[in-house]
């Protein structure tokens, strides 16, 4: 972990881990495969190495569209076991970073963050060194959120509706609950700011309902204050392009150039044709 190359090498074995995970629950073949696959990682590694996949592990769950994020803690406490019979403490895994560590979290993000916009949990995260690049993750995490209820949602029953492109109702409720309060929040004041164009406002209620009924009081949703990251994600959903009214394309209607179809246009045409004709004879002469 102390070379680029070698700190390369092992983001890729945490990004096959990681994206593996998303099946973890398919089966219990699935399930024995995923949970032995990290054993298998945590046996051949280092503790700095099993230490970071632990912590992203934790950090970001990669969880199926028909699984429960309580079923995936589940699932980590299992391995959680097999650390612990493997000699790893828990006090090894969840002290803080050290910088070669905190350089390889830094760099699966990088890998990572923006091909799935779905780990909401990402949001609540300062395991990653925040910078403008992180905040605009966040962003693409909030904006795929709105987009999915936006996709879900029907005015008529005021519920979302499943759908592959969108989020169920329990999804919804799951992704919240899985927020800190001040990412709940967030994700309202973004999506208050949206153009009503885009937004309807049916669906922006439907949001803070759900939003305030995790238990957040109904004033500090509109009355919070913000940290300075929240309002730079919230700048950046208000600001994006797809939130945008489409403007009226302006038509622009060119001055009809009126045909000459008279015999003085006519005598130009030759006129013209005739002096070039003459000056190509003047050059030929002089040579």
């Amino acid at each position: 972990m102390d070379t680029r190359k070698k700190r390369s090498l092992l983001v890729e074995k945490l990004s096959r881990l990681h994206s593996s995970m998303a099946s973890f629950n398919k089966s219990d073949e699935s399930y024995d495969q995923s949970l032995k696959r990290l054993t298998v990682f945590a046996e051949n590694s280092d503790v700095e190495s099993v230490k970071v996949l632990y912590r992203i592990l934790y950090a970001l769950p990669n969880i199926g569209k028909d699984t429960k994020r309580e079923t995936y803690f589940l699932f980590l406490e299992n391995f959680n076991s097999e650390l612990g019979e493997l000699g790893f403490s828990n006090d090894e895994l969840e002290e803080d970073l050290t910088p070669n560590e905190q350089v390889v979290a830094d760099l699966f993000f990088s890998e990572n963050i923006g091909k799935n916009l779905r780990l909401v949990e990402y949001l609540n995260s300062a395991f990653f060194t925040e910078s403008q690049k992180t905040s605009l993750g966040k962003s693409r995490i909030v904006i795929d959120l709105i987009k999915r209820c936006k996709t879900s949602y029907d005015p008529d029953t005021d519920k979302l509706n499943e759908d592959d492109f969108g989020i169920s109702h329990e999804e919804f409720e799951d992704a919240l609950k899985s927020l800190e309060e001040s990412k709940r929040i967030l994700i309202y004041r973004a999506a208050r700011g949206i153009d009503e164009e885009y937004m309807n406002r049916g669906l922006l209620l439907f949001i803070r309902s759900c939003i305030v009924n995790t238990q957040i009081d109904d004033s500090e949703v509109d009355s919070k204050v913000m940290s300075d990251e929240e309002k730079v994600i919230e700048k950046l959903v208000i600001g994006d392009k797809l939130f945008q009214p489409t403007q009226s394309q302006q038509t622009f209607t060119r001055p009809s150039r009126s045909v000459e179809t008279s015999f003085e246009g006519i005598f130009w045409a030759f006129a013209l044709l005739a002096f070039a004709v003459i000056i190509m004879f003047l050059i030929n002469n002089t040579k």
